[in-house]
């Protein structure tokens, strides 16, 4: 963190004293704002100022972060959000991003690898896989074969390796290719003849659900339709998070593949959220069936109703952290200089 963050402003009142602040700046797509911290009427030295740096941090950031969240939400045209809503959203990107960028590269990547395990966990628990959370981080991270499991179960959990390097060297939109190319790296030794492919025929369902999934005649340009309603929806300034969970809706609909569908939408849906600067969304067990019962909510054209209730999941998952992780790292690393050999030998 850099302390030319934060800069002492002072103010001269007609009436007494002149007041200090402890001042951050804001810049929101031109628009420059400033945030405050009163310091009192008395002028800081140098050394309290370092001080007021350090323990009103947090303070200033989540100011600032409130600051760009009511300006940005103005930006936003939306179907299925209010206003509030989507402030409230706006309050997460912007603390999501705030920490990410206070974060050393280690910290962010240590940050990153542990939420990969949760996620993979999670997705893959959605359909059924029953390798626990312990069996899935020694799987990922040291190849470690859990015992008694189906072979089908740990390639489920292993394709995610090939997943994550595939997603994180993505640029573009979201295509065809793009999709295809996922399903084919999900479903890689599990189903041969089908990872990559589009279903060629009409005999799948949806668990728990008594409609019809598009025909397989039909489902290229359904999703060729969807993608670009979705881009030109982005290109109107709708909100990015409620028309990835529609996105997101539509794609189960269309259930282009015979099996992974639930896998593949789930990561669409993540790389979406990612390339808005959002958090992503995580699939725990214990939030299993709010999702579910969330999505069906579409079934009845209830899309204002499901967009919300999936809004509360993931502020209710990550909001919290954030600001914990936030208020954590806000703090400058304390660095002691170059260590010698001397500091490991007791002279004594």
């Amino acid at each position: 963190m850099r302390k030319k963050q934060y800069r002492v402003e002072v103010s001269y009142p007609k009436k007494g004293k002149p007041k200090y602040f402890l001042v951050k700046d804001v810049l929101f797509k031109k628009i420059k704002r400033k945030v405050k911290k009163y310091l009192g009427v008395k002028q800081p030295s140098l050394e309290e100022i370092d001080k007021y740096r350090e323990n009103f941090a947090y303070d200033l950031e989540i100011k600032a972060v409130l600051k760009k969240a009511e300006i940005s939400s103005n930006f936003y045209s939306s179907e299925y959000l209010s206003k509030a809503e989507i402030r409230d959203l706006e309050e997460m990107r912007f603390i999501y991003l705030a920490t990410n960028n206070l974060m050393t590269v280690n910290e962010f990547e240590a940050y990153e690898k542990d939420f990969e395990i949760h996620y993979v966990h999670g997705t893959t628990n959605f359909e059924g896989n029953t390798l626990t959370l312990s069996q899935t981080h020694d799987l990922l991270n040291y190849g470690i074969i859990p015992q008694n499991k189906e072979l089908r179960e740990i390639n489920e959990v292993q394709n995610f390796k090939n997943v994550l390097k595939f997603r994180n060297n993505s640029k573009g939109m979201v295509d065809l290719d793009f999709i295809r190319n996922l399903h084919a790296l999900i479903m890689n030794n599990i189903d041969f003849e089908s990872a990559g492919a589009f279903r060629r025929t009409d005999d799948v369902g949806i668990d728990g659900c008594d409609l019809k999934v598009c025909p397989a005649i039909f489902i290229e340009e359904e999703i060729d339709i969807l993608i670009k309603n979705y881009y030109e929806k982005l290109d109107n300034c709708f909100n990015p998070f409620e028309q990835a969970i529609y996105f997101h809706y539509q794609f189960e609909m269309i259930h282009p593949f015979s099996d992974g569908n639930g896998r593949v939408g789930r990561e669409i849906l993540n790389y979406m959220l990612k390339r808005n600067n959002y958090p992503k969304l995580l699939f725990l067990g214990k939030d299993r069936q709010k999702y579910i019962k969330s999505l069906k909510l579409g079934n009845n054209e209830k899309y204002t109703i499901m967009v919300q209730k999936l809004l509360k999941i993931i502020l209710k998952q990550r909001l919290g952290i954030l600001k914990e992780n936030l208020k954590k790292f806000v703090i400058p690393i304390q660095k002691r200089g170059q260590l010698r050999l001397t500091d490991f030998i007791n002279t004594k």
